[in-house]
């Protein structure tokens, strides 16, 4: 968590070169521009708003480290929807003074929409592609039992042998030191982690329910549950009974 307070640090280093020591050429573009093109962007006011974005985005990134360390029971995606909206809003800003693609009366120049397409792109990916992500990782889990496989639907599924499974326990969530590669939303916990003991896991976790199943099989060890606690004491006991 702390390489976003370095990256925060970076952020703000970056915003203020751009903007109060005149670094323009570090503006995305910048050097792909002719002569001609510089002069009609008005690169000040552009530093301006870049700096302010990156100030804004290094913020962010100080308050989930904050949320992190004094373990605040705070949702991150809020903070995630308003720092993408703040994102996409500032880019937008910054294409006003591209003399290349508005003109002096704000009308938008022949070509000039070519040169939005890459702004328009970004801003549905933070706009709609991000949170549709956040909704998929935030479904509760799937699973299906039958007689020769245990298999766990979704994002990071698995299709687990009965015949594999080594042990099944009813346990609770032990604590994780990071993720590694998945999603961890302010419901769920998605995917590959680490454990405080060193241990890789595979995590299909709901945070509001307290018991989690436990089961070792040939590969990483998988803690899960499912909406309720009822259904979960349910599959671990269909699970305990595959194992007699």
């Amino acid at each position: 968590m702390w390489i976003l307070a370095i990256v925060a640090l970076f952020l703000f280093l970056l915003g203020f070169a751009v903007d109060r020591l005149g670094w323009h050429r570090l503006i995305s573009g910048y050097h792909t521009m002719t002569k001609e093109e510089k002069e009609r962007v008005d690169f000040k006011k552009v530093a301006r708003l870049v700096a302010w974005m990156c100030y804004g985005i290094g913020l962010t990134f100080l308050l989930i480290v904050a949320i992190d360390v004094y373990q605040l029971n705070l949702p991150l995606e809020p903070v995630f929807v308003v720092l993408f909206v703040f994102i996409v809003a500032m880019m937008w800003r910054m294409q006003r003074y591209d003399g290349n693609i508005y003109d002096e009366d704000g009308r938008i120049r022949p070509g000039g929409k070519k040169r939005l397409i890459p702004v328009v792109l970004v801003s549905l990916l933070l706009l709609v592609g991000v949170p549709a992500l956040f909704l998929w990782f935030s479904q509760p889990t799937e699973v299906t039992v039958t007689v020769d496989t245990f298999t766990i639907e979704g994002a990071y599924g698995r299709e687990v042998p009965i015949d594999d499974i080594t042990n099944v326990s009813l346990t609770t969530l032990p604590d994780m030191k990071r993720r590694t590669n998945g999603a961890a939303t302010s419901t769920r916990l998605t995917g590959h982690f680490k454990s405080e003991d060193d241990e890789d896991v595979l995590l299909f976790v709901d945070r509001s329910v307290d018991e989690v199943i436990r089961i070792d099989w040939t590969d990483k060890p998988i803690y899960m549950n499912l909406a309720t606690t009822d259904e979960t004491v349910q599959l671990y006991e269909t699970l305990a009974n595959q194992q007699k």
